[in-house]
């Protein structure tokens, strides 16, 4: 059975979600995006290697990687590359290991083909914060458990949903997918 997003439903799963959030939960939501941003610039001035490439790695790094493992992985890969040294390890998969050292590299490009989720992630931490990414958790809180995974057809269908939530509640997009997510994973997956 084919399942239909819908506009309407996805946007008061998304308010109802948010409205759930504690003012701690809000405050963490509101500066996520901000503190993710000042921790790519801080490695990219101390490491030397462009923002756009610290967030791609630090993209590159995350999928199931605590945070402060994720941002001490992302140091560490910045920092081997600007000295010259080989790709140190991380607690990410191998792929994604290989993924977030060939962002890094100057003959490489950033991750060009990787998911919107990535690009809107990237976005996001580079200040955009009319960025969704849209994670599992995105998905969850915007289909009310329903779903989980999206395809590249139901990203803009899922952003536009967050768009328009963010705008009833008086916040960016990108930080009512970050208030969202923080309640959804506080909560579990079910």
């Amino acid at each position: 059975m084919k399942q239909t997003l819908d506009h309407g439903d996805m946007v008061a799963n998304i308010v109802l979600r948010y409205d759930a959030a504690s003012d701690a939960q809000r405050q963490e939501g509101e500066g996520w995006y901000i503190a993710a941003g000042a921790i790519v610039k801080s490695i990219a001035n101390e490491t030397g290697v462009h923002r756009s490439r610290i967030a791609y790695a630090l993209a590159a790094l995350s999928p199931r990687n605590p945070w402060r493992w994720n941002v001490a992985d992302c140091y560490a890969f910045a920092l081997a590359r600007a000295e010259g040294r080989t790709m140190p390890s991380a607690t990410t998969y191998k792929r994604n290991r290989q993924t977030a050292w060939q962002a890094l590299g100057q003959d490489g490009s950033p991750w060009l083909s990787a998911a919107p989720k990535v690009h809107h992630f990237v976005d996001a931490i580079l200040g955009d914060l009319r960025a969704v990414a849209v994670d599992t958790w995105a998905m969850r809180v915007a289909t009310g458990g329903a779903l989980s995974l999206v395809t590249n057809r139901q990203y803009p269908l899922v952003v536009a949903a967050y768009t328009e939530a963010a705008a009833l509640r008086g916040v960016e997009p990108a930080d009512m997918q970050a208030t969202t997510w923080l309640v959804a994973r506080s909560e579990g997956p079910a």
